[in-house]
């Protein structure tokens, strides 16, 4: 039975990627005229929000959403969410409400067109490169100075299946004190078992996400870099824990 699972897996998969892909050209042209021509950040999220939309319901993904609170989106934010699946940036791009760009590795770069659009759209970094990620906090303050939310996964990468949360980078929480901006933790515990790195499994289902109160890094008692990052870790590890035992 173990081979029709992975069967099942493989052709639920290549249905998700032709979903993707036919998506994606036929937003193209509106990505490249307010990318490129007339660049427009808001108009960019608000195609790649409803592609990503696409993308999920026909491929059988649903979002179960969880605020603690409404955001206002004329603020602007860090968004901090656990990584833990490739499907983890058009889920996030499909709940979040507001423009908004990511701190995205530079591999994504080469992907043949997709890309393209992605280093027009987002902050990239090579983490090998201790001044090419420095030069990344720069640019993602200046999109801050925009008005440009920045999601940021502070676990730097995605970790293997059997780590619950990895150690946290201490880049955006140094981005939220020096710019006094609120950060937004939030805990995704499904989208590693719908679509894991493995590529013989995964499956449509049900996706839990959860988007937490805003933490004011200036507002907790022993205001530091090092605190904001373990109050955060602590929020999403608890959550986490909560998903599993029920």
């Amino acid at each position: 039975m173990k081979w029709l699972f992975y069967i099942f897996s493989s052709l639920w998969r290549l249905w998700f990627f032709s979903v993707f892909l036919i998506t994606f050209f036929i937003c193209m042209p509106f990505l490249f005229v307010f990318s490129t021509i007339y660049k427009n950040p808001e108009f960019v999220s608000y195609i790649t929000r409803y592609w990503s939309k696409v993308t999920l319901y026909l491929s059988f993904i649903f979002p179960k959403e969880e605020w603690e609170e409404k955001i206002n989106k004329n603020d602007i934010f860090i968004f901090c969410p656990n990584h833990t699946s490739t499907l983890d940036i058009p889920f996030l791009f499909s709940i979040i409400p507001c423009r908004m760009q990511f701190i995205g590795k530079a591999e994504l770069t080469r992907i043949p067109v997709f890309g393209y659009f992605f280093k027009k759209n987002s902050v990239i970094v090579d983490r090998k490169n201790r001044k090419d990620s420095y030069l990344a906090f720069l640019k993602a303050k200046e999109k801050l100075d925009e008005g440009i939310n920045m999601c940021i996964f502070p676990e730097g990468g995605i970790p293997k299946s059997n780590i619950k949360l990895k150690k946290f980078k201490n880049g955006p929480f140094k981005l939220a004190f020096e710019n006094n901006i609120k950060i937004i933790p939030i805990t995704m515990p499904d989208n590693k078992y719908i679509f894991p790195q493995s590529y013989f499994k995964g499956g449509p289902g049900l996706a839990r996400i959860k988007i937490h109160k805003a933490i004011d890094p200036h507002s907790l008692t022993k205001k530091s870099v090092e605190n904001l990052n373990t109050l955060v870790y602590n929020t999403i590890f608890e959550q986490l824990k909560y998903y599993e035992s029920k």
